[in-house]
């Protein structure tokens, strides 16, 4: 790596760790913001625990979206190939029987 991108994650890290001290207050997370107090859909969690597994969260989703892609894409190239040679042994199936 270059100097200079370890000098800008060290500045982000040395941020993200003065932010997590800051506030370590906990926050209540509702999921269903309509039910009153429900618990089963509640979760009182520090802020910076809370916004780390949100971001974890959205490197996983898009983890997962970008292997769902490469997998169709891989898919939809092993059809075309193995379309192709079934081509090809047609067409030569067809020149040698002239």
């Amino acid at each position: 790596m270059k100097s200079s991108t370890l000098i800008a994650l060290a500045l982000a890290a040395a941020a993200a760790v003065s932010v997590a001290v800051a506030n370590q207050a906990n926050v209540i997370f509702k999921l269903v913001p309509f039910v009153a107090d429900d618990s089963a859909f509640t979760l009182v969690t520090p802020l910076y625990r809370l916004v780390f597994f949100m971001f974890l969260l959205g490197v996983l989703i898009g983890a997962g979206t970008i292997g769902l892609r490469q997998y169709r894409k891989a898919r939809s190239a092993r059809r075309a190939a193995k379309d192709a040679e079934r081509r090809l042994a047609l067409d030569a199936a067809k020149a040698r029987a002239k």
